[in-house]
């Protein structure tokens, strides 16, 4: 007589290749999602700077771009323009970290465009990095050091 349905031992047997699968799909799921946690964050400065640059042309004044607590660009940032606020940036997530080379404390333009300091910003997380930097013409570059080798080097260089 055959039974219909699954026996327990087809059903242990699927139950174990899903875990294993699973298993194996984890580790990389989590890499992908600090991944692009550091993307999003780098991407995010980038698109604030640039922000802080395109005010300080429309409004014909100095605008800055600084840290939310002052010191640590992960806390967020603000920007201001004509002494007054543009945007607020909330903190960025946790294990997302950012250092900064000289004039990377604040983000200033000249009413024409032009950067005040240039500067790297150097964000790193879940053993990934991006570099925002910003050049004496005032251009701001995203990259990712670890596929690019131009990256870092032609950075200093600008």
């Amino acid at each position: 007589m055959r039974s219909r349905g699954f026996g327990l031992i087809e059903l242990m047997a699927a139950l174990l290749i899903a875990a294993i699968l699973l298993a194996a799909g984890v580790p990389a799921l989590q890499s992908f999602a600090a991944e692009q946690q550091l993307a999003g964050a780098a991407n995010a400065f980038f698109h604030g700077a640039s922000l802080t640059r395109a005010e300080a042309l429309r409004q014909g004044s100095v605008a800055r771009m600084t840290p939310a607590d002052g010191r640590d660009w992960a806390s967020g940032w603000s920007i201001e323009a004509g002494g007054r606020p543009v945007m607020t940036q909330p903190p960025l997530p946790r294990g997302v970290a950012v250092s900064h080379g000289g004039g990377g404390d604040a983000i200033a333009y000249k009413p024409g465009g032009q950067p005040l300091a240039r500067a790297t910003w150097h964000f790193n997380g879940g053993g990934k990095a991006r570099l925002v930097a910003i050049n004496f013409l005032g251009r701001i570059r995203v990259c990712n050091p670890q596929a690019d080798s131009r990256c870092g080097a032609e950075q200093e260089a600008d």
